[in-house]
């Protein structure tokens, strides 16, 4: 009985001592930003802080244009600046986000870009009963206008 204790107590693979656990702590995980990963944070350009996207963004659709078929497993969210002169893109294919510039509106148009970033071929704009991102001139992602929430109710809320 004596061998077999110590048998378990020289080769045991586990530990009770806590700092020689291999295992890494949730929430020891912060960027240089000091934002944790692991429990949803990302730092954020136009809010100058961590968010976490699904929170403070609002969420698009992937859209097919050659199909007209909504994907809705896969999202964008556009968080806006509270001045509205920025807005940021945080694509869930890609960690690196985009950050757009408002452009103005002139009355009338029927196809306004609301925001934009020319070196990245980004936009969003607006067209009819939609909110469209697009890529490179075509449309990737759409949020159906809602004036309660979403684009819409950001928009229309004064900085």
């Amino acid at each position: 009985m004596v061998l077999f204790m110590a048998a378990c107590q020289n080769g045991s693979n586990f530990s009770t001592n806590p700092s020689k656990s291999t295992e890494a702590l949730v929430g020891a995980d912060r960027d240089e930003h000091g934002c944790i990963g692991s429990a949803g944070y990302t730092w954020s350009v136009v809010k100058d802080s961590c968010i976490r996207v699904f929170e403070e963004g609002t969420p698009f659709v992937k859209y097919d244009v050659a199909t007209g078929v909504i994907d809705s497993t896969t999202v964008a969210y556009v968080v806006p600046s509270e001045d509205k002169k920025r807005a940021e893109v945080f694509f869930g294919t890609t960690d690196k986000p985009v950050v757009m510039d408002a452009l103005p509106v002139m009355e009338g148009e029927t196809m306004p870009v609301l925001f934009e970033n020319k070196a990245e071929m980004v936009k969003l704009r607006s067209q009819r009963d939609t909110y469209q991102l697009l890529y490179q001139d075509t449309v990737r992602y759409v949020q159906y206008f809602n004036a309660e929430n979403g684009m819409g109710k950001w928009l229309k809320k004064s900085p």
